[in-house]
């Protein structure tokens, strides 16, 4: 992810800079939080004392919820890359933090939406399902929506069962079997989905329909070779590139060259956070934090390569068209297929 925020800084460079500032070049600094919360304020707080003029990050919504408090007393914009947690966002009114991926509830949203939808279409009816999360915010976040949003759609939710990290998911299978949910949702980071699908293996069980919300494994190329088969024909709902978008294509591709790194849901995302950055700064023409903030507030990015529509932020900090798009583990590759103006492909069941 960082090296995303470096190439599109590379790339706008490359390209001139930032025209309304007569062609100044944007610069990348950069610190390890560790994936560890106490550290998400503490580096943000290093970054600002750096000089930065605006943050991104952190993947771990406990890190970026640390990090996007020390932006707030210190005002200056943060522009979040990856970290889907309600709570960022929703817990506190914040006036320098924006989200443009989908909240854990959007994510909920339009997965309760899209996977029953696309797996009814290729004739397998989605009444009962079981939920698999990190028992995290993330995973609690995801969690919670799911509830509501299923419910809505009038799907029953069988059985419900949570891991750590570190953990091993052969307990948790062993309640799927018995409970037998025609699907099952699983939102965890890569080891954890890695291990539930070990776990099915080892008990020679698979759901009809395996599915994934926010879920890291099934969008990351080297997690589904190392899952194998049974990942085959998983629907799960995330970010990504938008596949029918010649300079998305493009990118990914400078991007493998740049760094022999696969271009994943995660990095292209935090790619699109960085263009509405330098967006914004295009818009402001300032590097004043003060500046930059309120073209945040009220800029409408539409030249992006995430699969969703022009990004705009409401007051709370929310994109207003965030869109979690669905996609199907095709010959160990993730592929979207719906909606239909963001589908690389049909559904294969």
């Amino acid at each position: 992810m960082n090296q995303a925020v470096e190439l599109a800084a590379m790339m706008k460079n490359e390209s001139g800079g930032i025209e309304s500032l007569d062609g100044a070049e944007v610069s990348v600094i950069s610190e390890d939080n560790e994936g560890a919360q106490e550290l998400g304020g503490e580096v943000a707080q290093n970054l600002i004392d750096d000089g930065a003029d605006v943050l991104t990050g952190c993947y771990s919504s406990p890190v970026t919820s640390a990090a996007t408090r020390v932006s707030e007393r210190e005002q200056v914009p943060f522009v979040i890359s990856v970290s889907v947690a309600n709570s960022v966002l929703q817990e506190t009114q914040l006036n320098y933090a924006y989200r443009p991926q989908p909240s854990a509830r959007q994510m909920g949203i339009d997965h309760a939406r899209l996977m029953p939808q696309i797996a009814q279409e290729g004739g397998v009816s989605v009444d009962t399902v079981g939920l698999f999360y990190i028992d995290i915010s993330f995973g609690q976040s995801i969690r919670d929506t799911l509830r509501t949003e299923l419910e809505g759609q009038g799907i029953d939710i069988v059985a419900e069962e949570s891991i750590g990290f570190g953990e091993t998911a052969d307990t948790q299978v062993t309640s799927f079997r018995n409970a037998d949910p025609d699907a099952v949702i699983a939102t965890t980071y890569r080891a954890g989905t890695i291990e539930l699908l070990s776990a099915m293996d080892n008990q020679n069980y698979r759901p009809p329909i395996l599915a994934g919300c926010a879920n890291a494994a099934l969008n990351d190329v080297s997690a589904l070779e190392e899952m194998g088969e049974t990942a085959g024909g998983g629907l799960a709902t995330n970010f990504g590139l938008n596949p029918t978008m010649d300079r998305a294509g493009t990118v990914g591709e400078r991007f493998e060259e740049e760094f022999d790194a696969g271009f994943d849901a995660n990095v292209a995302m935090t790619y699109a956070s960085t263009e509405v950055i330098l967006a914004a700064a295009e818009e402001a023409g300032s590097t004043d934090p003060q500046d930059i903030n309120d073209a945040l507030g009220s800029i409408t990015v539409e030249d992006h390569i995430a699969a969703m529509p022009p990004i705009s932020f409401r007051d709370d900090g929310e994109n207003e068209n965030a869109l979690a798009p669905l996609f199907q583990v095709q010959d160990l590759q993730d592929q979207i297929v719906a909606p239909d103006e963001f589908a690389a492909t049909g559904p294969q069941f």
